[in-house]
């Protein structure tokens, strides 16, 4: 099995660079020869085959790290791992193209990624990853009764091992605005399914829209872009990804502007 890490990659290109620096110093002040001079072509381009394989490693690592902190803004990522059993014998030679969608939402899981091979044909390779990071999540400083709001002075914000995140842990850029659906003990890492929305109309709700024109009432579907309360304006999208304003009327209408 193949293990790539970040900090072996850098250790063992140095490692290949002093290598050949100290050989090559040695063999010139021995003997010029043919030989020799096919003797060093084929150590200087061992490396390089080696480098163009673990760049194409690289890159898949940089695209899950990009991947991992469009979804949580606050991980802190320390290293990231690929595991592969097999790679093709000219893979120094393919190109990176993307990864292939997933839930990225763990530790660890398997990944497929896209490249290009030196004929120009689409390969995909499945490689496994383990990512070592910590996650800011919220964490009740006392007892939460049900039906309770939730308030900034209930929790605090500490970091985690991202491998024991509990799934739906709640974050600091989720909405907050929420309730508690039964009774949360101290201590207890908050989660979604622990709270009910206090708005409304909560975002990404498919509600209705009343549009007002001349005399005539038209409704139209639309969804929600942000949440709300009576009486308060929100952004709302048409199914034509128009964006409009919209005076929220009831639970599930709002009157368009």
């Amino acid at each position: 099995m193949r293990v790539i890490s970040s900090q072996l990659f850098r250790q063992k290109c140095v490692s290949k660079l002093c290598f050949i620096r100290i050989f090559l110093y040695d063999s010139v002040k021995k003997l010029r020869s043919k030989a020799l001079i096919r003797k060093i072509c084929f150590l200087l381009f061992v490396p390089f085959l080696a480098f163009g394989l673990d760049t194409n490693l690289e890159q898949v690592k940089l695209e899950l790290i990009k991947t991992y902190q469009n979804k949580f803004p606050t991980l802190i990522i320390k290293d990231i791992e690929i595991h592969t059993n097999s790679l093709p014998r000219d893979f120094s030679q393919y190109k990176f193209l993307k990864l292939a969608q997933g839930k990225f939402n763990r530790a660890n899981g398997y990944l497929r990624a896209e490249f290009k091979s030196p004929q120009n044909l689409q390969r995909n390779i499945f490689l496994r990853y383990f990512i070592k990071a910590d996650l800011e999540v919220l964490r009740a400083n006392k007892d939460l009764e049900r039906g309770q709001s939730l308030s900034a002075f209930d929790y605090n914000l500490v970091l985690m091992s991202f491998d024991k995140v509990p799934q739906d842990a709640l974050l600091r850029d989720d909405d907050l605005d929420l309730i508690a659906k039964t009774t949360i003990r101290k201590n207890s890492i908050l989660k979604k399914n622990m709270f009910k929305g206090n708005k409304l109309i909560k975002k990404n709700n498919t509600i209705q829209g009343l549009l007002k024109d001349e005399g005539l009432n038209v409704l139209i579907e639309v969804s929600a872009l942000e949440s709300g309360d009576k009486g308060e304006i929100i952004k709302v999208k048409t199914k034509d990804g128009k964006v409009m304003q919209g005076q929220i009327i009831n639970k599930n209408e709002v009157l368009l502007q």
